[in-house]
């Protein structure tokens, strides 16, 4: 074989192996870019779903703020409206007096502080109109009834008139023991109860 026909052989035969090479190279170009392009669409799915994500997260917060805002004024509404309502009862009590079976209450929270005191010699403290509405008569009688609980010699006294809407306030007479049974003061105690009570009427 010729020199010529040599160098001609090896020149095709290295095209040939180029041209491979060209084409293997070629493919792995596209397979890589295949794969980038993938990856990419891949990336770009996670990223919406993530930024989907996030938003549907931001928006559950807001909803569940927004809701938790709303409770929140609920309940202040319902407050202010239930304390409207215990203030106006708060306004009554200054009309209990007026009412013309007041005297038998009175005489009822008398009896009822003196015996949980115990009996013996106790100061009944009254409001000034309270003052002449209960007569030493009626402590008398009233003494009778609270020793036959008590068992206990029992002795009534009107002390000094005190600043009350009504009812009264019991104390030992060394001054040691004391039962506020003032409106107020039995308003006060059973504010609780009233408050739920109001609130069932209402809500």
């Amino acid at each position: 074989m010729g020199v010529d026909k040599i160098k001609s052989k090896i020149l095709e035969d290295a095209k040939v192996e180029a041209e491979k090479i060209i084409a293997q190279a070629e493919e792995e170009k596209n397979k890589i870019l295949e794969e980038a392009k993938k990856e990419a669409e891949k990336r770009r799915v996670e990223i919406l779903k993530k930024g989907e994500k996030e938003a549907e997260m931001v928006k559950n917060r807001i909803i569940a703020e927004a809701k938790l805002e709303a409770k929140k004024k609920l309940l202040e509404a319902k407050e202010e409206i239930i304390n409207m309502a215990i203030n106006k009862l708060k306004e009554e009590l200054h009309k209990l007096p007026e009412q013309p079976d007041y005297k038998d209450k009175l005489i009822k929270l008398i009896k009822d502080g003196a015996i949980s005191l115990g009996g013996g010699e106790l100061v009944v403290r009254l409001n000034r109109r309270d003052m002449e509405l209960i007569d030493d008569a009626t402590l008398w009688d009233l003494e009778k009834e609270i020793e036959n609980v008590t068992k206990k010699v029992t002795v009534l006294k009107k002390g000094k008139p005190v600043n009350i809407i009504g009812g009264c306030i019991i104390e030992t007479s060394d001054g040691l023991k004391s039962l506020d049974n003032s409106l107020e003061a039995i308003f006060e105690r059973n504010l609780n109860i009233i408050r739920a009570k109001v609130t069932e009427k209402l809500f």
